[in-house]
This record gives C-alpha cells, sequence and structure tokens, in this order.
C-alpha cells in the first residue's frame, strides 16, 4: 500500500473510530474506501445504518490497514520531524506541519479531508487532532498566528484559497517539496529550501580597492551573526559586473558563513514577483532566524524597491510599502543587498540600509592581479603574457574580462579573439558605443622635446618626495600636441597614481543637471580610486561664465569650481585656450604650466627621435612645431613609404605654414 493511501486510510480510520454509524461521517466512510481502493463495501442499507453493518465496515476497514505498514517510509513524516526538530517544534506542531504538506502533496488525503469538512461533522482543528492523536484545543493554539508554526513561516495563510475557507492554511510548493524528498540530514533539507550560493572564484584581497569600506563590512557582520542582531541590511551597488555578487560569496566565506540566496524564482521555478520575493525574504528570515551561520542575499534590489515613472495603462503589482520598511527594519537573519543604480531605488528603502559601499571596476595593481587570477584559470599558457599586457589599457570590469576570456578559449583564439569578445561587450554595456581608449594614442613623454616655463623635473621630484599624494591642482595649456596630457599621465606614474581621464564629451550631458552630476562623479571616482583626474580641453567646461547664454553653462561651471576646491588629491585640467577660462580659476589652480612650440635647439632632436633620415640643417629654422606634429608626420610618410629627407621636411614646412597665427604672405602670388 502507498504512503498516500496509507495516510488517508489512517484518517477515514481515526474519524471512524470518532463517530457512530449515524452520523454523516460515518455516511462518507463506505465512499471514501471504495476511493482509495477500489474495493466495494457491503451493501448500504435503506434505513438508518445499524451497530452489524458498520460493524462490518470497520472491520474492511481494519483490515485494509492490516498487513506491511509504510509509516517508517513516510518521507513527509520523517522530514517535518527533523524540520520541527530544527526550528523548535513541538511533536504534535510536525504533525500539523505533515497534515498540512499531505494536504497539499496527496490527492486521496485532500479528498478525505475535504469530504469530512463538508459533513460539518468536523472542524478543521477536530480534523487535525484526529489526525496528531492530540486534542483540538491544543491544535488551535498551534494555529494562532504567534505560535511558532505561522511565525516561522512554515505554515502560512493561503491566499488562493480564499473562495473556500475549509482549508485556510497551506505550505509552500517548495516545502511540500523538500519533505517529498529523501534527504540523509536537516542540512540537505535546508539547503533545497534556500540554495547556498556556489563557492567564490575571487579572493579577499581582489577587493582591497574598497578600502575599509570591506573591513567595516565584515566587522558588522560578525557582530551581527554573534549577537543575532536584527535589521542589518547592506547594500552594495554599482555597474554590472564589476563583481558584487563575487564579494558576497567572497564576504560570507570570511565570515565562515553560508551565503544563501532567496528571491531568485518562485515555487515553480519560474520568475518570482515583487510580492513572491519579499514573502521569501521574511520566509527565510523567520525560518533561519535561530541560525548564527547565515547570511541572505537578494540581487538586483530596484526590482524590489524601485521607485521609478509608472508608465500610463500599468498598473504595478501593489505591495504595502510600510511592511517592506518593517521588514528590512526588523529582519532576523543579516541580509546582503546589490543594485546596479541606486537611482532606480526608493530613497525611504535605502534610509534603512545599515551600510553601503559603491563597487567600482578595479584598478592599477588590483585589476591587473585579477586579470592574472582569471587568466591562470582560463587562458592556456602560451596567450596568458600577452593578455596580461592588456590590463593597462583596458579597464572593464572582471565579470567582462572573464568572459572574453572564457570565448576566446572556446573559440580555439588568442589575444586577438579574447580583445575582439571584450570590445563587443564593453561596447553593449556602454549603450552601443565603444567606450574610449583608456589612453590617447599620442606620442609618448619625451622630458628633452617639453618647452615650458616651469621645471617640470624638480617639480616631479618635489612631489614624489612626499609620503602620500599632496592636494593640488595643475592647469596645463597651451598649443594641440605640445605633451600636457602625456606629462600629466607621466606625472601620474612618478606618484604611483593610477589615471582617471575625462574629456568633455564624456561628461557633457543633454539633460538639465546631467552634466554636473557627470563632473561630481568624475571627482568621486577619482577620491574613491585614489587616482589623478585628468579633465582634457577642461575649456569646455570652466568656459568664462561672463560670455554664458544660458544658465546650465553657469552651473556646470560652478560645480567644476566648487569641486576643484574641496578635492584632496592631485588634478590637472588640459586647455588648449586658456584665455578662455573662467577668471575665478586663476586661484583654484595650485600652478599654472604653459607648454610652448618647439625650441630651435629641440627640433633636431624631435627629428632624431622621429625619422632615421639624416638632420637637415634647415629643420632649426622651422617654427610653430610641436612633439605630435612630429609624430603625426612620421605615421603620414610611413603611409606613403617616402622617408627621404625632403619629402619629411617639406611636410613639416607645410604643418609650420597651416597653424593658426602663422606669418602669411600678402599680396598676389604667382
Amino acid at each position: 500500500m502507498t504512503t498516500e493511501k496509507h495516510l488517508a486510510l489512517e484518517l477515514v480510520a481515526a474519524l471512524a473510530d470518532r463517530f457512530g454509524p449515524g452520523s454523516k461521517v460515518a455516511k462518507e466512510v463506505p465512499g471514501w474506501i471504495e476511493y482509495l481502493t477500489d474495493i466495494e463495501c457491503p451493501e448500504r442499507p435503506r434505513t438508518r445504518p445499524g451497530a452489524a453493518w458498520w460493524g462490518r465496515v470497520r472491520g474492511l476497514l481494519e483490515g485494509l490497514r492490516g498487513g506491511d505498514d509504510p509509516r517508517d517510509e513516510n518521507l513527509v513524516r520523517i522530514n517535518a520531524a527533523r524540520l520541527g526538530q530544527h526550528f523548535g517544534l513541538s511533536e504534535v506542531e510536525a504533525r500539523i506541519l505533515e497534515f498540512f504538506a499531505s494536504y497539499r502533496s496527496f490527492d486521496m488525503f485532500e479528498h478525505v479531508v475535504d469530504r469530512a469538512l463538508q459533513t460539518q461533522d468536523v472542524t478543521l482543528p477536530f480534523l487535525i487532532a484526529q489526525f496528531a492523536g492530540a486534542d483540538h484545543t491544543e491544535i488551535r493554539v498551534a494555529l494562532r498566528p504567534d505560535a511558532r508554526l505561522r511565525a516561522s513561516g512554515l505554515l502560512q495563510t493561503d491566499g488562493r484559497n480564499w473562495s473556500r475557507q475549509t482549508i485556510p492554511y497551506t505550505v509552500s510548493d517548495r516545502l511540500a517539496g523538500a519533505l517529498m524528498a529523501d534527504f540523509g540530514n536537516i542540512e540537505e533539507l535546508v539547503a533545497l529550501l534556500f540554495p547556498p550560493a556556489p563557492p567564490p572564484e575571487a579572493e579577499w584581497g581582489d577587493f582591497t580597492g574598497m578600502g575599509d569600506s570591506a573591513d567595516i563590512m565584515r566587522k558588522l557582520l560578525q557582530k551581527a551573526l554573534a549577537e543575532a542582531k536584527p535589521g542589518v541590511n547592506i547594500l552594495l551597488y554599482g555597474p554590472p559586473g564589476t563583481g558584487k555578487t563575487e564579494f558576497c560569496k567572497v564576504l560570507a566565506r570570511e565570515l565562515g558563513a553560508s551565503l544563501r540566496a532567496v528571491g531568485e524564482a518562485d515555487d515553480s521555478g519560474e520568475e518570482p514577483s515583487r510580492g513572491e520575493r519579499l514573502a521569501e525574504l521574511g520566509i527565510a528570515g523567520r525560518m533561519l532566524a535561530s541560525r548564527r551561520d547565515t547570511v541572505l542575499l537578494l540581487d538586483e534590489m530596484e526590482d524590489l524597491f524601485g521607485g521609478g515613472v509608472i508608465l500610463p495603462f500599468f498598473r504595478p503589482e501593489r505591495t504595502s510599502k510600510v511592511f517592506a520598511n518593517r521588514l528590512l527594519e526588523t529582519n532576523p537573519v543579516p541580509t546582503l543587498w546589490t543594485t546596479n543604480s541606486i537611482g532606480t531605488c526608493d530613497p525611504a528603502f535605502l534610509r534603512r540600509m545599515t551600510f553601503s559601499a559603491e563597487m567600482r571596476p578595479p584598478a592599477g595593481h588590483i585589476r591587473k592581479r585579477i586579470w592574472q587570477r582569471l587568466a591562470d584559470r582560463h587562458v592556456p599558457t602560451e596567450d596568458a603574457e600577452a593578455i596580461m599586457s592588456l590590463a593597462e589599457s583596458h579597464d572593464q570590469p572582471p565579470a567582462l574580462v572573464a568572459d572574453a576570456m572564457r570565448v576566446a578559449r572556446a573559440c580555439g583564439g588568442g589575444i586577438d579573439t579574447f580583445e575582439q569578445v571584450l570590445g563587443a561587450s564593453a561596447k553593449l554595456t556602454n549603450g552601443g558605443v565603444a567606450p574610449p581608449p583608456r589612453h590617447h594614442s599620442e606620442a609618448p613623454w619625451v622630458p628633452s622635446l617639453a618647452n615650458t616655463d616651469t621645471s617640470l623635473t624638480l617639480l616631479e621630484a618635489r612631489l614624489a618626495a612626499t609620503p602620500k599624494p599632496q592636494r593640488l591642482s595643475v592647469c596645463l595649456d597651451g598649443p594641440a600636441g605640445t605633451g600636457k596630457s602625456a606629462w600629466a599621465r607621466h606625472l601620474a606614474r612618478q606618484l604611483g597614481l593610477p589615471v582617471i581621464e575625462k574629456r568633455a564629451s564624456d561628461l557633457l550631458s543633454m539633460y538639465v543637471g546631467g552634466t554636473e552630476k557627470a563632473i561630481a562623479r568624475a571627482f568621486a571616482d577619482a577620491r574613491a580610486e585614489g587616482a589623478l583626474l585628468i579633465f582634457d580641453e577642461a575649456d569646455s567646461l570652466l568656459a568664462d561664465r561672463r560670455n554664458a547664454a544660458r544658465q546650465w553653462e553657469v552651473s556646470q561651471v560652478n560645480e567644476m569650481l566648487t569641486w576643484m576646491e574641496s578635492h584632496p588629491l592631485p588634478f590637472v585640467c588640459t586647455t588648449n585656450l586658456a584665455q578662455h577660462l573662467d577668471p575665478a580659476t586663476q586661484r583654484r589652480f595650485t600652478f599654472r604650466i604653459r607648454f610652448d612650440w618647439l625650441r630651435p635647439d629641440q627640433l633636431p632632436r624631435a627629428w632624431t627621435a622621429h625619422f632615421a633620415a639624416p638632420v637637415p640643417a634647415e629643420v632649426a629654422a622651422l617654427d610653430r612645431l610641436a612633439p605630435g606634429d612630429f609624430a603625426n608626420i612620421a605615421r603620414r610618410i610611413r603611409a606613403l613609404g617616402q622617408d627621404d629627407t625632403a619629402t619629411i621636411l617639406a611636410e613639416l614646412r607645410r604643418e609650420s605654414e597651416a597653424k593658426e597665427g602663422a606669418a602669411r604672405p600678402i599680396g598676389f602670388g604667382r
């Protein structure tokens, strides 16, 4: 006999023991026996059944229940007892849990329960009492909202059963399925209800760029777990692929805790609704509250606590904001949240985060370390060194880098395939526009070709001698190609700082206030990464406000000036049009350095640095040339395949004469 039939017959027998032959329940018993066993009961009397007839039915029932007793194979009963012991339930409460799980899982048991309640001879507490062998008053107490069964979330109010009030409680599909499975221990059962997150691939050292924030989160969770402190919520936010979920895994491993992701699927394995995700968080909190080794993870917080614009004709799912607030404030299990954008989250919920930290793509030596770890795992040894050489010029998130390495290996490709895949991913995540290269393709820094009004060598030495970066600002002005940006990057290397380089096109926005936010973000990123911030073509952002025609032109300059005043690290602005800068910038810059055209004595050196042809004497007479001009003409003659002295000299003359302000002949020429 199957467990399903045996459970149903157990309940029928308990009811038969309780009620006499004249009851409505007694009239149902023969029908139940036939339904459960396909065995016909004794012929029903036309008059009220007497004791003899009832005795024959009772005898048949006892015979059907004889033989092998499958109760030892009843996994629902075994697992309900295990779960009850784990969550501190009494034996009666565990049997109540078994009752509702059996009702959810077994059609035969459901049939008997429904028909018994329809007789109106019994109530639900009385019926459960017969099943559990307990007093119905004890059952009523166990079903109270504040009792352990419902407070733990094991037993829920059945909102789907609102039209038939006979069975107002239920267990979730996931719990019912877990109770039907064959487990070796309680940990396997809990793991099916709330699966542990996969082990991390990253290491704690990969997140040193987060500074003190990582240690604060570790200490906060350590204390919350030790003291069972409620309402601890930590939010990690930042662009996709920056390692938010991976950090959560690493953090849990550092604490020796089990990280369990909740709200990722509904009971049927489908996409959960907002209400279902919140409900599962509440259930997980109540069910796991007694454990001191568990941390919960909810990805994509904006799905739950978004505060975006509601589209016309769109009716969002109605959930209580008060309920969500209280859930955050009283959550008994420490919870880690992630989101790609806090701008879409309701501020009321953000305020209830115990701590928050922003995740950015790693910079400098941290990025190289992560790339090396990923290359060791995903890249053939012969390609690893070539791919590692790209770490300096690519600042894509680690997830994109790892994906590109996996794809390149799957395709049997090398560094070219890797770079193509990484570039395609970066373009996709940047809204379909390829992100600008990390560094411009201008000539490298050559100190002997700098013509400045300040000793750069002395300045570099003084700044590099300080134990930590100083708060200073530098304005580099001069013609294009004179080496302003190249020296700024060289200065960063001398100071041991990563570089964040911004152009006007990276910051200017078509939306009101967008440029100001982008400026603030640039300074914040530089401060968080300890980087040297470089603004190229700063005259677009610091234009003279007296010539402004629109209010936003004034506000963006105000934003720049405000941040320049308070930024605690070195930053550099470059411009070709210093005369267009706002007068207020005069006192904001610690240094103003002029980069000018090459001097006559530098022109032969520039020739030697770029061309193999002998240096002609005429080159010293050229005017208004910069190191960038020599680099550009070197590329030009290589493309033409003409590297003789006459051709090079002619190209340099043409470049010089094309410069604005160069002397030109007056009158008619032949």
